[in-house]
C-alpha cells in the first residue's frame, strides 16, 4: 500500500543496495502483516558484505543475524541453494511485525524490487517537514500592515513568500496523504479479529499414478492398444515427480513446523504486536494534527497576498517574478496586463496551428483549401481587431 507513492504496487523483492544502506527495523515498517522475497543472490551477497565488510554492527550484519540466527534460515538456504528441484523455501516468520520472509531463485524485474532510492523517497514523506522561519517572520507584520500601492520590491516578497508557501504545501499535501495511509493500514490490522500469522502456503501439487491396466476392467482390446514401452515411461516420469513431490513437501511439513512454534508463541507477540500498531497510529494522529496546523499557515499566507487567486498557482507566479525583475513590469496591474496579452497570443498561436492542421488534412481538395485559407484570414483579422481595441 505505501509503495503507490511509487507509483509501484507488489514490491516484494528487497535490491542488495536497500540491505546495505538500511537495518531490518527500519525496512519491516513497511511490511506489517506481510512478506518478503530474499533472492538466493541477495543472501549469498549479503553474506559475503557481512563477513568481508566494515566492522561493526552494519546493516548487511544485521540482515544476515536475522535470517541465520533469528529465523534459523542458514540450513534451508542451503538446501534451496543445493537442490534444483526447489525454487522456494518459507515461510520463516518474524512474529514482532507479523512478517513472512520467502527465500527463492527468482529474477525478478524492477517494477517488483524495492530498491534503496526508493525507500529513501517513502522514509522522507515519514517525518513531516520544518516549518520555514523566513516565512513565519514574514507573516508577522502582516498584521500591523496598512494597505496601500505596493513597491516592485514589495511585490517581489510577497510572491516570493506566495511560491514558498506553494512548495511547502505540496510537501505537506504528500505527507498528509502518507500519514492518512499510514493509519488506515495499521487501523485495518487491529480491527481484525484473526490476527495470526497465516499458515504455509507453498503446497505441493502430489502427481497423479498412471493407471495400470492390468488391474481395470478394461477391455482386452484396450488393453492391448497400450504399449508396454509407453507404460514404463509414463511410470518413470511418475517416480521423477514423486521425488521433487517429496522433497517438496519435506519443506512444506519444516513450514508447518516453523508456524505450529511461531502460534505458541503468538500469545505474547501478538498483543505486542497490537500495542505497537496503536502507538504508531497515535503518533501518526498527533503528526496529522501539527501537518494541518502547518497547512492552515502556509494558506494564511497566501490568502493575504496581493495577487488575485487566479493567479496563485506556481507557474503564473513564477512568471510575474520574472516580469518584476527585468523590469518589463512595476507593479501587480502591469504583470496581469502582461500575462493576459502573453496568454491571449498564445491562444492564438495555438489556434493557428490547429488551422494549418486542418489545411493538411484538406489539401487533397481545392475547395476545402480556399475554405481553410479564408477561414484563416477571417479568425487573424478578427483577433487583430481585438487586440488593437484593447490596446485602444
Amino acid at each position: 500500500m505505501f509503495f503507490t507513492f511509487l507509483h509501484k504496487d507488489d514490491v516484494h523483492y528487497m535490491d542488495l543496495s536497500l540491505i546495505i544502506q538500511y537495518p531490518p527495523q527500519d525496512v519491516l515498517f513497511y511490511y506489517y502483516d506481510s512478506h518478503i522475497k530474499i533472492t538466493l543472490d541477495v543472501y549469498q551477497q549479503t553474506r559475503d558484505l557481512a563477513k568481508n565488510g566494515a566492522r561493526g554492527r552494519t546493516p548487511c550484519k544485521l540482515w544476515l543475524d536475522l535470517w541465520d540466527s533469528f529465523l534459523d534460515a542458514v540450513e534451508g538456504v542451503e538446501t534451496l541453494a543445493g537442490n534444483e528441484y526447489l525454487n522456494t523455501i518459507g515461510p520463516y516468520y518474524f512474529p514482532a511485525t507479523n512478517t513472512r520472509f520467502y527465500f527463492c531463485k527468482d529474477k525478478p524485474d524492477s517494477s517488483q524490487l524495492l530498491m534503496v532510492q526508493d525507500f529513501a523517497a517513502i522514509t522522507a514523506l515519514r517525518e513531516t517537514p520544518a516549518m520555514l522561519e523566513e516565512v513565519s517572520l514574514y507573516l508577522k507584520p502582516k498584521k500591523k500592515e496598512k494597505k496601500g500601492i505596493k513597491s516592485r520590491d514589495e511585490l517581489l516578497r510577497d510572491i516570493d513568500m506566495c511560491l514558498l508557501s506553494l512548495q511547502e504545501m505540496e510537501k505537506l499535501n504528500r505527507h498528509q496523504h502518507y500519514l492518512q495511509k499510514l493509519i488506515e493500514h495499521r487501523q485495518a490490522i487491529i480491527s481484525r479479529e484473526d490476527v495470526l500469522p497465516p499458515e504455509p502456503d507453498i503446497i505441493p501439487d502430489k502427481p497423479a499414478k498412471p493407471e495400470n491396466n492390468r488391474d481395470s476392467l478394461i477391455p482386452l482390446q484396450s488393453i492391448l492398444k497400450r504399449s508396454s514401452k509407453k507404460y514404463q515411461e509414463e511410470c518413470t516420469r511418475y517416480n521423477h515427480h514423486m521425488k521433487i513431490y517429496l522433497l517438496r513437501y519435506r519443506e512444506y511439513e519444516k513450514a508447518c513446523e516453523r508456524y505450529k512454534d511461531t502460534l505458541e508463541k503468538w500469545l505474547q507477540c501478538g498483543d505486542d504486536f497490537r500495542e505497537t500498531c496503536l502507538q504508531e497510529m497515535a503518533e501518526a494522529e498527533a503528526k496529522l494534527g501539527n501537518t494541518r496546523q502547518m497547512l492552515a499557515f502556509y494558506n494564511s499566507v497566501i490568502s493575504r497576498s496581493p495577487v488575485h487567486g487566479s493567479y496563485q498557482d506556481h507557474k503564473t507566479l513564477s512568471t510575474f517574478k520574472k516580469y518584476l525583475e527585468t523590469g518589463r513590469a512595476e507593479d501587480l496591474q502591469d504583470c496581469m496586463n502582461l500575462f493576459e496579452e502573453e496568454r491571449h497570443w498564445h491562444e492564438i498561436k495555438a489556434s493557428q496551428e490547429r488551422i494549418e492542421n486542418t489545411i493538411y488534412f484538406l489539401q487533397s481538395s481545392d475547395e476545402g483549401l480556399r475554405f481553410a485559407n479564408e477561414h484563416i484570414d477571417r479568425l487573424l483579422s478578427k483577433k487583430q481587431e481585438t487586440l488593437e481595441s484593447a490596446r485602444a
